[in-house]
């Protein structure tokens, strides 16, 4: 399996993973909550932290490096850390917080975002025929 493809699926499966997590929080009350958010969200971040490493890492692991790989891992990387620092302190300090929900949400736009990339640039060089 490429380094595309895998970042793909793992990127799939932390916008599950996250979609997930809504739900379940959505389904209790604020003061119920529990750990079972936190959990699947966790789970979720390790899928982009996959994604990300995948894309990072050097050609021999996953065949020729390539810049614009390179590019959206460190961008997958950097949306995750500011949404890991946002679920460590914006939800520690209590309460909602309207800038932590848009900078949220940007993060998960810009993850959506590197995974739309990557669907293309997939689907793209699987229609190129062997010979040409």
């Amino acid at each position: 399996m490429d380094r595309r493809r895998l970042a793909l699926f793992a990127l799939l499966a932390f916008a599950v993973a996250t979609a997930v997590a809504i739900v379940v929080s959505g389904s209790r009350s604020h003061t119920g909550q529990g750990v079972a958010p936190m959990v699947v969200q966790g789970v979720g971040h390790a899928f982009a932290l996959v994604a990300a490493l995948a894309l990072l890492a050097p050609g021999d692991v996953f065949g020729p490096p390539a810049g614009a790989d390179r590019k959206l891992g460190g961008v997958v990387l950097a949306a995750l850390v500011v949404l890991v620092l946002l679920d460590a302190f914006a939800d520690a300090a209590g309460g909602a917080n309207i800038g932590a929900g848009f900078l949220r949400l940007i993060c998960l736009v810009v993850i959506v975002a590197v995974a739309g990339r990557l669907m293309s640039t997939t689907v793209a060089l699987g229609r190129r025929r062997p010979g040409l």
